[in-house]
């Protein structure tokens, strides 16, 4: 079977350097959430990270998983997370030790075959230095957009909502005041 490295993400580029994707359920700006692109292009490896979860991670219910590779992440709180995440760290590799600021985990933690059971979206976190070949694992739960409001609805497939007395299709801009 052909490896395939994973692709950098240009959306976490603010907060690290390095490959990060998520499998699992995303949310998707202004669509309701769904499963990421990456279960349909790589469909094994999503296999293999439910079987883990599966065995390892049943204290906690989760939706999505991050696969980090070599991912230097800058101090920063999992904004789109809800409860208690799994963190655990694979590969070969020194240093890189999860650093959490200003809480009661504050101090460096060796997360290498050891989890780390916390909400992140409450932690300011960052990873250390390390050589080698870092890859860890991210089980959580995603925080669910907000619905439409209720003057938003479908009619014959298309989204319409009222702007005053117009109708107008198409989702709302969020930006945008009615």
């Amino acid at each position: 079977m052909r490896r395939r490295r994973l692709y950098v993400n240009r959306y976490r580029k603010i907060v690290g350097e390095g490959r990060s994707q998520t499998f699992g359920v995303v949310g998707r700006r202004c669509l309701p959430p769904d499963y990421s692109r990456q279960c349909w292009t790589r469909p094994y490896l999503y296999k293999l990270l439910l079987d883990f979860g599966k065995k390892f991670v049943s204290h906690i219910p989760w939706t999505s998983i991050t696969v980090n590779d070599n991912y230097k992440a800058s101090p920063h709180y999992d904004t789109g997370n809800i409860g208690e995440s799994y963190l655990i760290g694979f590969g070969d590799y020194t240093g890189g030790s999860l650093r959490c600021h200003n809480t009661d985990l504050s101090g460096c933690h060796d997360v290498k075959y050891k989890p780390l059971l916390t909400d992140f979206s409450k932690v300011l976190h960052s990873v250390e230095d390390w050589e080698g070949e870092r890859f860890s694992l991210v089980f959580y739960t995603i925080t669910h957009p907000p619905l439409p409001p209720p003057s938003v609805r479908q009619e014959g497939g298309k989204w319409v909502f009222y702007r005053g007395d117009e109708l107008c299709t198409g989702l709302p801009h969020p930006l945008r005041k009615n």
